[in-house]
């Protein structure tokens, strides 16, 4: 997705929009840097003070240069644990507000979005990106500012002792930070393997969880578990290719280092055997070697440490910035107290550009307070036309109008707080009863929960179970029936008090008996309310105050029960057709 200086760009311009405003990261830094320098150029050269006066024989200059070896070292231990502390003064704020900000991103992306990415590979790039940013920022200041200054301090005091010297160690090193950059870059397309590979595997292991019974009661579990070590052992060949390639590099850079160490080493005593250097800056230029190369060996290590942590940050913009095809207006108008007034005028609506569309030059009123039935085949276009009212999709032609307003020029978030839907898979949290009938309105009492429950007939099977509407439903409702679950689903609608609702295929995992109750309790869930009502059992809609028969993305018939019935068209054979066969 991003290539290279791009990603480092995109990267580190996101932490300086992010950790890099915080003025507690920022000292944490400048302490760093500062006790950095202490400890790379102040104790090297108190030892050399100490080793260059014991060899004079000045003592009382060799007590000095331990005095200040020790104000030193005692200096660089308050630091450290000060920069830490500060340090996360300043990283969990943003820390929380990044989370919490990336998820917003993340949870406002359009419908398709999700449906096009597995959640599990949503969920481990939501925490990786979490994540690794924080480990980042920590790394960039605790290990990679200090490697870099362990190298850059050393050549700064060789310049000053002999620039000649110093001249020739900035060469070999610009030479040895060449070679370990294209050494990096080498190795990025087989961490985006490993990294694609891990996305794959992570979502596929997520997919299969959550679809255990599937799996368990069609005895596949041998088949995914090898699909799952295919996968894996896919995984860790590309980590074996990369770091087998990765040893290879490693021992070019031990090459590289050794001759560096020794061209050094053999300059410093040929310019001291020459005289034109001390023993203090021969101990000094050896000493600054020995740390430059020491910080070469952990440059490398931390650029491949490094490009993990870049590599899974990436992923997180395609949310950060992925622009979504439903968008609010940038005034938006108010819908203010909803009557209910919908009004389809001449829609077209296709899912992907170039498809054939789903509704054709769709036209429809439904006056306030009207229960509509929605009927038609598999595809016809019942579930779209839910959709497209939610603004879930925006249509490709025409208008969506509430109470005369266009959907498209409202907030979602007002448009959808004034309908209750009730899709055909019922969507239950893994918590209580009670939280999950809370979602549409958190600020109801017991009493209208109750009454809630009471309404979608829930209230019998809550009542049987140990901890009544306190019960945990498990994850997606799997400790309910599918009835129970679509009940607490009607529930949950039923207590938004929304003017508008929305059942698709409500019913459609009840019994006919349960299916009946909550037929006969239609009258009280959608009392002044504007209801439509998506069913494939046509006995379900027989009580609406009229039915729509779409095909082919249109509406072919349009009527009561007892007039379609009549006419003899679509409706009718339908009809016939369920009678005799009931589960239809």
């Amino acid at each position: 997705m991003f290539q290279g200086l791009q990603k480092y760009r995109l990267v580190y311009g996101h932490l300086w929009q992010t950790y890099g405003q915080s003025w507690a990261v920022r000292i944490s830094y400048i302490i760093q840097i500062v006790s950095r320098a202490c400890k790379i150029i102040a104790l090297p050269i108190a030892i050399s003070i100490i080793i260059t006066r014991l060899s004079a024989k000045d003592f009382h200059g060799a007590y000095m240069g331990v005095l200040l070896f020790a104000l030193f070292s005692l200096l660089l231990g308050i630091m450290i644990p000060i920069t830490k502390y500060i340090g996360m003064r300043g990283e969990n704020p943003v820390y929380r507000d990044g989370t919490a900000d990336y998820f917003s991103k993340l949870v406002h992306a359009d419908i398709d979005y999700f449906h096009a990415n597995m959640a599990g590979y949503l969920t481990a790039a939501t925490r990786q990106y979490v994540d690794s940013t924080l480990q980042l920022v920590r790394a960039v200041r605790d290990k990679y500012i200090t490697t870099a200054l362990t190298i850059i301090f050393p050549l700064i005091v060789i310049f000053w002792v002999d620039p000649w010297l110093g001249l020739v160690a900035l060469v070999l090193n610009v030479i040895q930070a060449t070679y370990l950059i294209w050494a990096s870059n080498t190795l990025t397309p087989l961490r985006e393997k490993a990294r694609d590979l891990y996305k794959e595997n992570s979502g596929r292991i997520a997919d299969i969880i959550a679809n255990i019974l599937a799996v368990r009661s069609s005895a596949q579990e041998t088949t995914y578990v090898e699909q799952t070590r295919s996968g894996a052992a896919k995984e860790s060949n590309a980590f074996t290719e990369r770091y087998t390639k990765q040893a290879k590099l490693i021992s070019g850079r031990e090459c590289i280092t050794v001759i560096i160490f020794m061209v050094l080493l053999w300059l410093t005593v040929q310019r001291m055997s020459g005289g034109h250097i001390s023993i203090t800056a021969a101990v000094l230029v050896v000493t600054y070697t020995t740390t430059i190369l020491t910080g070469i060996y952990a440059l490398s290590d931390e650029l491949d440490e490094h490009d993990d942590w870049v590599d899974k940050i990436i992923p997180a913009f395609e949310v950060l910035d992925r622009a979504n095809k439903v968008l609010d207006p940038a005034r938006p108008k108010k819908l203010g107290h909803v009557r209910g007034d919908i009004q389809l005028n001449h829609v077209n609506f296709s899912y992907e550009a170039g498809q054939l569309p789903v509704l054709k030059d769709f036209s429809l009123h439904i006056p306030h307070g009207q229960k509509v039935g929605i009927v038609g085949l598999s595809g016809a276009g019942k579930s779209t036309l839910a959709r497209l009212l939610l603004r879930f999709n925006d249509v490709g032609e025409g208008e969506i109008l509430v109470d005369g307003i266009d959907v498209r020029k409202v907030r979602q978030i007002d448009l959808r707080s004034r309908i209750a839907y009730v899709p055909q898979e019922p969507l239950l949290l893994h918590t209580t009863i009670k939280e999950n009938v809370l979602l549409s309105q958190p600020d109801a009492t017991d009493a209208e929960v109750t009454r809630a429950l009471r309404s979608s007939h829930a209230l019998r099977f809550i009542e049987q179970l140990p901890d009544g509407v306190n019960s945990v439903v498990g994850e997606r409702g799997i400790k309910l029936s599918g009835g129970q679950k679509q009940r607490v689903a009607i529930a949950r609608a039923v207590l938004r008090k929304s003017p508008i609702m929305i059942l698709d295929e409500a019913t459609s995992a009840l019994d006919s008996e349960s299916e009946q109750i909550i037929k006969d309790s239609f009258s009280e869930i959608l009392k002044d309310k504007t209801a439509i009502v998506i069913a494939h059992r046509l006995s379900t809609l027989s009580e609406m105050d009229r039915i729509i028969v779409i095909e082919n993305g249109r509406c072919a018939e349009d009527g009561t029960h007892k007039q379609l019935l009549k006419k003899g068209g679509i409706y009718a054979r339908l009809w016939k057709h369920q009678r005799h066969d009931p589960d239809e």
